[in-house]
C-alpha cells in the first residue's frame, strides 16, 4: 500500500481542485465579458468561459486533472 507524502493530494483531491480552478477561470472570463465594451470581445470571453466550464466538467468526471 502506497502512502502519500506530507502535503501530497489524493487523486480525488486533485480532481476537485482542478474543477474548482477551472470554474474560477470560467467565472473570471464571464466577468471580463460583462466588462467588455464591444460585442467581439464579449463573444470571445464568453467562448473562453464555456471552454473552461467544459474542462471543469471533464475534471469532475475524472477525465483530466491538473498536475502539480
Amino acid at each position: 500500500m502506497k502512502t502519500k507524502a506530507p502535503g501530497e493530494l489524493s487523486h480525488y483531491s486533485k480532481i476537485t481542485s482542478s474543477a474548482q480552478q477551472f470554474y474560477k477561470e470560467a467565472a473570471d472570463c464571464r466577468a471580463e465579458a460583462a466588462r467588455s465594451l464591444n460585442q467581439v470581445d464579449r463573444d470571445g470571453w464568453s467562448k473562453l468561459a464555456s471552454e473552461w466550464t467544459e474542462l471543469a466538467l471533464a475534471a469532475e468526471r475524472g477525465q483530466i486533472f491538473r498536475r502539480g
